[in-house]
């Protein structure tokens, strides 16, 4: 999984780590957070018309709001370029710049950014500084159940971080990372 390193301007936060190539972090990582939050991260165009049924299906019959239908590429393009507000045009936004992306990048580019923009909890944002942050040391060292537990936190960065409830954390690595 080799590509160029991408660059795009954004709120960079400090995230106590180093930015991370995708070909420097083992190869499990990147595939874990596929598998967790966009199983189709590959076969999209940006924008997941599955996975927004989906979303709106069950959200419909929960009367709520109990999934996402974001792909990885839009979560990208609102940590690059939105804020968290949950309105109607700020998804149409997210949208956008989504497919703006996906036209721009390759999609080991999309994944590379993401990896190194996401917030893990604890202050951390990014892959490496999660690594240091949760484990102590950099990504490119993480095991495999390292790798699943910081893939689970993105999901819920406070309510699965190992250091606050390392069962939760076991929890959500079991039940996202068997599909790697």
């Amino acid at each position: 999984m080799s590509c160029r390193s991408a660059s795009v301007t954004g709120p960079r936060r400090e995230t106590g780590g180093r930015t991370s190539a995708i070909g420097e972090v083992p190869p499990y990582l990147p595939r874990a957070f596929v598998a967790i939050e966009d199983r189709r991260f590959y076969e999209h165009f940006g924008i997941d018309p599955i996975g927004i049924t989906r979303a709106l299906v069950t959200n419909l019959r929960g009367r709520g709001v109990a999934q996402g239908g974001s792909t990885l590429t839009q979560q990208l393009a609102k940590n690059l370029f939105l804020t968290q507000d949950r309105t109607a045009a700020r998804k149409i936004q997210e949208a956008i710049l989504a497919l703006w992306l996906e036209r721009t990048y390759t999609k080991d580019q999309i994944l590379e950014l993401y990896l190194n923009r996401v917030y893990f909890g604890g202050g951390a944002y990014g892959i490496d500084a999660a690594s240091r942050r949760f484990f102590g040391h950099d990504a490119k060292r993480l095991s495999l159940g390292e790798a699943a537990v910081i893939a689970g936190l993105v999901k819920a960065p406070s309510r699965y971080s190992p250091t606050a409830d390392a069962q939760a954390a076991r929890g959500v690595t079991t039940a996202g990372v068997g599909r790697c």
